[in-house]
């Protein structure tokens, strides 16, 4: 539908393996070599597991297309069948063609085949793919199968590919004899935001372009909502790319990818691990460890905020309207409130001055250069309501004296202005409020994150903001930001992980008005552990963000 829109000859982001899209990260290309190693090798138990949508099938099928003539192989694709079943389909799958009633009919017919091939030069191998399905019957009867063997040579190969559960069925007392057989065992591991680029600028270019269909910010997005599962990139890719058909737009951004995930009922916390957790399940947990979760207030549709703009638009054109009109058919009733209101207004400015204690009167008086001769016509209304300096010509010269009583005042500064409640009030010479700069922190602040996020918690929120507020008073301070990861993981991908982090915290900083030029990023991944990364405690502590005071301007 929407391939010749983007100059696509196919689909980029099928569900289904395609060969040609294949894309193979670091990550992928090492778990290749190793299981290739496990059958060339003959290693018996080869092991390989990750979490849903990860890439196994794929990389099976690319290993099944890599291997040469001199192995045979076969692939059981839904291990839940009953043990005849289980023996009846591989032997079909190698073509021996016969059909069992019995165990032992076929541990006969098996063991001849696998001689057979072996003085033959083959090697067999059996993909046994979603293992977390076997029965521990079933399990048992694979692992007898490896039991046929020559002297020092393994006559079969058996490869478990499976989800991560199946670790934990092998952890099992029960399975100890088939876990200790394992001589290669390999977890597959989500995409990073570079490889999640990558592999979306493979399969755009795989399908006829070169183009950035998809922005940064985009690929930011299908990466938080993807969790870096190829699967699920492909899903929202799929859909983003339908719904910029839709828009008439040529370039997917965060916006389209949103929508798509929200369409998707996809949430934002999707990992490849319990990212409010642990990443060792066997650990004991630790109290008070979890922050508490930040609910976002939802977002109202495009339409409800346009009717709710309408309707505000309306109401204050309508008050607008009828404000006219009544200035127009009843000028001097609208003249009367306009006054009734500025009388109840200074009524109420005379009450409030009331209430101001005494030694700030003095403060409100002093504050600007020219401030004395209004805060006097203030008095003059509020506390004192006879005048202040009265001639012979009666009230009709009351400001007249009161401005010349005012002036004189003005022009000694050392003679107090009398009437205000046996008050003296000196108009120079007034002491002032010196506000001192809160001091920048000499230690480095730490900020920590949850495991595999970028986001911080709500304390570390708040100290980043209190230190925002200090940091905004001292311009030409100089700040570095230096990021740190647990030692999990590939060292490169911590770096970046790291940097990444360190520049997260940088974006707040300068949402909040400071200036880049503040700001040093550094990222060390794994360095500097300022705790153990053997429990899932220290690994906790040491995924952090450290911000020291470089250089100070002159306080």
């Amino acid at each position: 539908m929407y391939t010749s829109f983007y100059k696509l000859h196919a689909k980029p982001f099928q569900i289904s393996s395609d060969p040609d899209f294949i894309w193979l990260g670091e990550k992928h290309k090492e778990a290749l070599a190793t299981l290739k190693y496990g059958v060339l090798d003959n290693k018996g138990f080869l092991l390989l597991t990750g979490d849903v949508g990860t890439g196994k099938t794929t990389l099976i099928n690319t290993l099944i297309q890599s291997l040469s003539d001199d192995i045979i192989f076969t692939s059981v694709t839904d291990p839940s069948l009953s043990k005849l079943d289980f023996f009846n389909y591989i032997a079909a799958s190698f073509n021996i063609d016969h059909e069992f009633s019995s165990k032992g009919a076929f541990l006969v017919r098996f063991q001849k085949f696998l001689l057979e091939a072996y003085e033959n030069n083959k090697k067999v191998l059996l993909i046994i793919d979603e293992a977390q399905l076997l029965t521990q019957e079933l399990l048992e009867e694979i692992r007898l199968l490896s039991n046929i063997e020559k002297t020092n040579t393994k006559l079969i190969n058996i490869f478990f590919v499976g989800q991560n559960e199946f670790n934990e069925i092998l952890n099992q007392n029960q399975n100890r004899a088939v876990r200790q057989r394992l001589t290669l065992n390999y977890n597959i591991d989500p995409l990073t935001p570079d490889e999640t680029d990558e592999y979306i600028k493979h399969r755009l270019k795989v399908a006829g372009t070169t183009q950035a269909i998809f922005e940064p910010s985009a690929v930011q997005e299908v990466f938080m909502y993807s969790g870096g599962f190829p699967r699920r990139i492909n899903i929202i890719c799929d859909h983003a790319l339908l719904s910029g058909y839709v828009k008439d737009s040529q370039t997917i951004d965060a916006n389209i990818v949103r929508e798509c995930a929200k369409e998707l009922i996809i949430p934002t916390d999707i990992r490849n691990r319990d990212i409010n957790g642990f990443a060792d399940a066997s650990q004991k947990p630790v109290a008070n460890i979890r922050s508490p979760q930040v609910i976002l207030a939802p977002r109202l549709p495009e339409e409800k905020k346009k009717r709710r703009a309408n309707i505000f638009t309306w109401l204050m054109a309508s008050i607008l309207f009828f404000v006219v009109c009544w200035w127009i058919l009843f000028p001097s009733n609208f003249q009367g409130m306009i006054s009734n209101t500025h009388y109840h207004f200074k009524e109420l400015k005379s009450k409030a001055l009331q209430k101001v204690p005494d030694t700030l009167k003095t403060y409100l008086i002093t504050d600007k250069p020219n401030g004395l001769d209004k805060k006097v016509d203030e008095i003059k209304t509020v506390e004192t309501p006879t005048p202040l300096v009265q001639d012979a010509a009666g009230p009709a010269n009351q400001d007249k004296g009161l401005i010349e009583d005012t002036n004189q005042s003005s022009d000694n500064p050392d003679t107090p202005i009398d009437g205000l409640e046996n008050e003296t009030i000196y108009p120079v010479d007034q002491p002032e409020v010196i506000k001192k700069k809160p001091p920048l922190p000499r230690e480095s602040i730490t900020i920590r994150f949850k495991y595999n996020t970028n986001d911080f918690t709500r304390e570390g929120y708040e100290r980043l903001q209190a230190f925002a507020d200090v940091l905004i008073l001292y311009p030409d301070t100089k700040v570095r930001i230096a990021g740190y990861t647990d030692s999990e993981g590939y060292e490169n991908y911590n770096i970046k992980l790291s940097e990444f982090r360190a520049n997260i915290v940088r974006s707040f900083f300068l949402g909040t008005g400071l200036g880049s030029n503040q700001f040093e990023i550094k990222g060390y991944g794994s360095q500097n552990p300022i705790e153990s990364n053997d429990t899932a405690w220290g690994r906790m502590m040491n995924r952090r963000v450290e911000i020291q005071v470089l250089a100070t301007e002159k306080e």
